[in-house]
């Protein structure tokens, strides 16, 4: 017996929720109908293609197979769909912008353009420290601070992000610290500084950090750049930090000229989306962004 497409969505819906029970909730169906159409893929199939474990039902390796074809599936009649229906013609509908928490403010302040120049377009901002995945459709587009290694995916570079040495205000009247160009490790020796844990530790910031704090003056790790922003407001310790990403925060001071660490900023995109109007259009007015605040950006 052939297989049917709408017994694929539930291996989909399980992969995606984990359990049976939110396969269901997906799927806005009972339990029992989602346990019967799995069972009846099965048949289909001739293969079975979950695990009944005490904790409930499990895609085993032939089920994830399955379920990565079933992807493919969905992908291509998803844009079928919208290729017939003109969807990706008209700069209208929603897009899905991933980030990272210390870019997402810069960019809902500064696409506020977008928003009147066309309002039937909707950004969905997507904020993780760690990537989307765009090939799965997680997201239509991203700004990302490293260079894309995948062959599948287009990227082009938007700017460069400078980063910069920062206190809070209530901790610089009380030390009075600054610091002139030339800062090195001998410079904030003894002084109190925030860390970075997790995938930020990798950031220009956090590799600055560990290449010049001694350990005994690390006052506290934070596993985002905005737990970090926060620690120094709080007057934790000083902070090597996005300058951008201060900007404005009257209670937030540089404290050396000097740009310690940059990194590159990129625009990424799958390559079904090229062409996608609406995609194209917030696409653009990124890169519009970008280049307005270049100066901003590279902390001059």
């Amino acid at each position: 017996m052939p297989v049917r497409w709408d017994d694929l969505r539930f291996v989909l819906a399980l992969r995606s929720a984990g359990s049976l029970g939110g396969a269901a909730r997906l799927l806005k169906c009972e339990q029992s109908t989602a346990s019967r159409r799995i069972g009846a893929l099965e048949a289909d199939l001739g293969v079975q293609i979950v695990t009944r474990t005490p904790e409930g039902l499990v895609l085993n390796d032939a089920g994830l197979a399955v379920a990565e074809l079933a992807e493919t599936v969905d992908r291509g009649i998803e844009e079928l769909m919208r290729r017939i229906g003109g969807e990706d013609a008209r700069p209208e509908g929603v897009v899905k912008l991933a980030t990272t928490d210390s870019t997402a403010a810069f960019l809902m302040s500064g696409l506020v353009p977008l928003r009147n120049e066309h309002p039937n377009i909707h950004v969905e901002l997507l904020v993780a420290n760690s990537a989307h995945d765009l090939l799965r459709r997680e997201a239509d587009l991203a700004v990302r601070m490293f260079r894309e290694t995948s062959p599948s995916l287009l990227s082009r570079k938007i700017g460069d992000l400078g980063w910069s040495l920062y206190a809070s205000a209530a901790f610089v009247a009380r030390t009075h610290v600054a610091f002139g160009p030339a800062i090195d490790a001998a410079a904030i020796k003894g002084h109190p500084l925030i860390g970075f844990s997790g995938d930020v530790e990798r950031s220009p910031g956090g590799r600055w950090v560990a290449a010049n704090a001694r350990p005994e003056d690390i006052a506290l790790r934070a596993g985002s750049v905005m737990a970090v922003i926060n620690a120094v407001r709080n007057g934790l310790g000083l902070g090597v930090l996005p300058c951008f990403a201060v900007h404005g925060m009257s209670d937030v001071v540089r404290v050396t000229p000097a740009v310690l660490a940059t990194t590159e900023a990129f625009l990424v995109i799958p390559p079904d989306h090229r062409h996608t109007a609406r995609v194209r259009v917030v696409m653009d007015a990124v890169t519009a962004l970008f280049e307005r605040e270049r100066d901003l950006l590279a902390g001059r």
